[in-house]
């Protein structure tokens, strides 16, 4: 241990904050708090550790999820009272699945806008808090049930084989249908039921195209990353003629396509379906685990839950 006294002012709790920051990219990864025993215990182990106010005790930043931090370097400021730590990131340092936590804009209205990619699905990463699987998990095993039907010859029970195992694209049209569809849900013009059962039906439709029109031309999950797309904020402000209007816009741009650049398109369609059920305050993550029941219910697939894992 150093024998000079350590050359730090904690504030009257014996906390100091902690900035950290990526080694590599210079990005601010948090903010947390330090206490002597935490600072103690960094230096001691190379791996950041706080002091936790809410709970009363050290954490280990990654104990749980198990990306940790490694400190390459300490820097006190020019006060004495806080504390600037370099570190090597493993894995994602947001608990909320995110590179940083600073991965919302404020823009000019006060409203936060995500500008960073999500790493991670915190409901794949922390089972222990919240049980059912997250959009990363539950999208991969849906993405994976219909590339299971394309690769398997089912053509004799199930219409979705035959679809996605014929020589002609027989997706894509239906994609710009059920969006046109989905609008009418919108606006009002097309109406079956109530707003949420007619929604939650037509983005479900909409979802089961573009998943068969994606999979038919080949794209895997990883390509078009639904989990991402349909990990959208969207205000509840957002008029519904306004997003009627871009599905709209969306299916005519689908009708006109020779070919689905890259997945891109796939990932975009998507990201619109979540941020209109957003918008009505209603989750993606429930339409995906619908669809989920009905594949299981087939007698002809296998258990989904073993899908992508």
């Amino acid at each position: 241990m150093p024998e000079n006294p350590l050359p730090l002012r904690f504030d009257q709790d014996g906390l100091a904050p902690a900035v950290i920051t990526d080694a590599e990219s210079g990005d601010v990864l948090m903010v947390g708090f330090m206490n002597e025993a935490s600072l103690e215990r960094t230096r001691s182990t190379g791996f950041v550790h706080f002091w936790s106010r809410s709970r009363g005790k050290l954490w280990k930043k990654g104990e749980s999820s198990g990306h940790v931090q490694r400190v390459q370097e300490i820097r006190v400021n020019c006060d004495r009272n806080s504390l600037l730590i370099e570190v090597h990131q493993e894995g994602a340092v947001c608990h909320d699945g995110y590179s940083t936590c600073f991965y919302r804009q404020l823009d000019a209205d006060n409203s936060l806008r995500i500008v960073r990619d999500r790493r991670f699905d915190p409901l794949d990463v922390y089972p222990q808090d919240r049980k059912p699987a997250g959009l990363a998990t539950q999208t991969r095993r849906w993405w994976l049930a219909y590339e299971w039907l394309r690769d398997n010859n089912l053509t004799s029970e199930s219409g979705t084989s035959r679809r996605l195992r014929a020589p002609n694209d027989q997706c894509t049209p239906r994609v710009a249908d059920e969006l046109l569809e989905l609008a009418g849900v919108l606006d009002g013009t097309h109406r079956h039921g109530t707003l949420a059962d007619d929604l939650r039906l037509e983005a479900g439709q909409v979802l089961y195209w573009v998943a068969c029109t994606g999979v038919w031309h080949g794209y895997q999950w990883a390509q078009v990353r639904p989990d991402r797309a349909l990990d959208v904020t969207a205000s509840l402000d957002i008029p519904s003629a306004s997003l009627a209007g871009l599905l709209r816009a969306r299916a005519g741009e689908v009708r006109d396509l020779a070919i689905w650049p890259e997945g891109v398109l796939l990932h975009e369609t998507i990201a619109l379906v979540g941020t209109c059920l957003r918008a009505n305050g209603m989750e993606p993550l429930d339409v995906i685990n619908a669809d989920l029941d009905e594949l299981s219910a087939k007698p002809y697939l296998p258990d989904i839950d073993t899908l992508g894992t």
